[in-house]
């Protein structure tokens, strides 16, 4: 299990990061945040964060969406075309992908993505529950505020198309949740 490479996928306040956390010491692996390496990841794409935002601003949050869509696609792409490969950066990492890395609104670019999960067998989507509403609703309240797209990113089909396995978050604490992530794994490791 060493050198697998672990994947969560879902929208934002599922519990990603936090469990991403408590996986990677369990694990004694690193984990990398799509989110937090944004800028580093886009550039050699050629992404300009001031016009981004300038996009935010003067178009709202779905054109600053739409436009983040095409770095989300040329990054992920290239994540996963070459972290199967032992000298590459991403090899045997778990990456905790951002809630936008996840889903794909031109059907070629979710289907270039399935197709490059395919070799992946631990693609974990997290989520707080199955019901799309009472998930809205349960992560707005962790976060205390609505959440923008992740509506969108609940109710569209990437999400589920590209997972693996999902771990239901809602009433079980995280180190809960990691444990049953890790049953996954264990199981998955000692049947293949």
């Amino acid at each position: 299990m060493e050198t697998r490479t672990v994947i969560l996928i879902g929208p934002e306040g599922a519990g990603k990061s936090t469990i991403g956390k408590l996986l990677a010491k369990a694990l004694s692996k690193e984990l990398f945040s799509l989110d937090r390496h944004r800028n580093e990841l886009y550039a050699p794409y050629n992404y300009n964060q001031a016009e981004a935002e300038q996009i935010y601003k003067e178009q709202g949050e779905w054109a600053f969406y739409l436009h983040w869509t095409a770095f989300e696609f040329k990054a992920v792409s290239h994540i996963l075309q070459n972290a199967l490969n032992a000298h590459d950066t991403f090899y045997g990492k778990i990456l905790d992908f951002g809630a936008g890395h996840s889903v794909y609104e031109k059907p070629e670019q979710l289907a270039a993505i399935e197709e490059y999960l395919r070799p992946y067998p631990d693609v974990f989507l997290i989520l707080p529950c199955k019901d799309t509403e009472e998930a809205i609703r349960v992560r707005e309240a962790r976060r205390g505020h609505k959440l923008g797209l992740n509506k969108h990113f609940l109710e569209h089909e990437s999400n589920r198309r590209l997972a693996k396995h999902i771990i239901y978050t809602k009433n079980k604490t995280p180190t809960e949740s990691l444990e049953e992530l890790l049953q996954v794994l264990l199981t998955k490791s000692t049947s293949g």
